[in-house]
């Protein structure tokens, strides 16, 4: 089957109200759909990308929800960040950051995992570690730059030119730290996602409730959930949670309109100009 023959053939299912989708994307299939939705109503043009170990999110922000724009990664551990750098340097949009983000900036000690997606500024809870096996046991513990939000967005916009901001959050129990220190410049981003947690597994992490309290009092709300439990099903442990921000939300509404007739628009198009090829 040739490229030609099978994008026509994809066109046709999805205009006749189908998704095809591989059997290894299902499971994050609701997600990438989700982020295609919401980043093409917000019209979003760069993702911080905070926690980014070895470019996991990129790579899903790349290769499953066709985002092409801008992606800074935030990455503390040196060895990390300079693998994505040698990655980075055949896509021209993808800068790498070797900090941390925090409330304050300095230099703190960052727990290294045996699973390094594990990495937390936090010390593992003894009472929750058997869940994940060895993964969250401390292997090494390193000292790392931290920065802040503030001092780093408005010179991000400045260089890369963009406007729309979509903020992901995966810290290991650190992401309300980065939101504190984005005071000044939390209200400019568009949406964002945090690693929620049901249950602690590190000392000192703060509840879900209170993640969303200090969100919501940023004006942000809740908009998408979805489950970040692969191996622990049915169990839920871990999701990811997506907001949005109120005034991108009258945006998004008023944009969303005028999608929604572009989109029936170009489906009958589609189905019209596709029978014809068949």
């Amino acid at each position: 089957m040739t490229p030609t023959l099978k994008d026509r053939l994809f066109r046709v299912v999805h205009a006749a109200g189908y998704t095809v989708v591989p059997n290894w994307r299902v499971e994050r299939h609701p997600q990438t759909a989700y982020l295609q939705k919401l980043f093409g109503l917000l019209s979003i043009d760069c993702v911080l990308d905070v926690g980014a170990n070895v470019g996991q999110y990129r790579d899903f922000l790349r290769d499953e929800v066709g985002f092409g724009g801008q992606i800074v990664s935030f990455e503390p551990i040196p060895a990390h960040a300079e693998s994505m750098r040698s990655r980075a340097a055949r896509d021209p949009n993808w800068t790498i950051e070797n900090c941390a983000l925090g409330a304050a900036p300095g230099m703190a000690t960052l727990n290294v995992m045996t699973s390094t997606t594990f990495s937390s500024f936090l010390q593992p809870k003894g009472s929750e570690t058997h869940i994940f096996d060895i993964s969250n046991d401390v292997r090494d513990r390193i000292s790392v730059t931290v920065r802040t939000l503030d001092s780093i967005l408005p010179a991000v916009k400045q260089r890369l030119g963009v406007t729309n901001v979509y903020l992901k959050l995966d810290t290991q129990g650190f992401d309300l730290e980065v939101v504190r220190g984005a005071a000044d410049s939390i209200r400019s981003i568009r949406a964002l996602q945090t690693e929620a947690s049901l249950r602690p597994i590190y000392e000192g992490m703060p509840l879900f409730s209170t993640v969303l309290q200090a969100l919501e009092s940023q004006g942000f709300e809740p908009s998408g959930i979805f489950p970040n439990n692969e191996g622990h099903f049915p169990l839920l442990f871990e999701f990811d949670f997506h907001m949005i921000n109120g005034d991108a939300r009258l945006y998004a509404r008023r944009r969303g309109r005028h999608v929604a007739e572009y989109e029936e628009t170009r489906r009958e198009h589609r189905i019209d100009s596709d029978e014809a090829n068949l």
